[in-house]
């Protein structure tokens, strides 16, 4: 019993030094890329809409699409234009249009100044695991979780079902 144990928990903890190996190797990769392109910005009308990583769209969290990179990456987007940068945590893949490199929620786009342009060319970055101290995933974090707190999802308006009009039989 003690040994199937000591067993199961040794086969845990290896596992767990495999993908934590893989990851610093994912991110140290990534942090060598860097695109430009064109960001757009998720619509309110998705707000509660799950992404492809399962997690349910909030325009006040710091959230965007990418392409590529891993759900959970956290990347630096930059306003080309202004200097202006903010950063988001990859959850959802997109865009899908010609040149788009970014879909960014509503207050990262917001915060970079993409809403009142529609869209922007923009710089993203994926942030390497070195970049990342404990300090910047706390506030990164905390942000995120304020945001669904202070702003929940609106309720939305019950739809009333038409009522069916029965046909007179002639």
């Amino acid at each position: 019993m003690f040994l199937a144990t000591f067993g199961l928990i040794l086969e845990l903890m290896i596992r767990k030094l495999c993908v934590t190996s893989l990851l610093t190797f994912a991110c140290s990769m990534l942090r060598a890329q860097s695109q430009e392109g064109l960001a757009t910005f998720y619509h309110d009308r998705f707000w509660g809409s799950r992404t492809t990583s399962g997690e349910p769209y909030h325009p006040y969290v710091y959230s965007a699409a990418h392409r590529t990179f891993p759900f959970g990456t956290w990347v630096e987007v930059e306003l080309i234009k202004t200097g202006q940068k903010t950063i988001v945590k990859v959850n959802d893949r997109g865009p899908y249009m010609k040149g788009g490199v970014i879909d960014l929620s509503k207050i990262a786009a917001k915060e970079l100044g993409v809403v009142s342009m529609g869209r922007a060319r923009v710089k993203v970055r994926a942030l390497g695991m070195d970049e990342l101290t404990d300090s910047l995933k706390f506030a990164l974090f905390s942000r995120d979780s304020l945001a669904k707190v202070h702003y929940p999802k609106p309720l939305q308006k019950s739809s009333r079902k038409k009522k069916s009009r029965k046909r007179k039989k002639h």
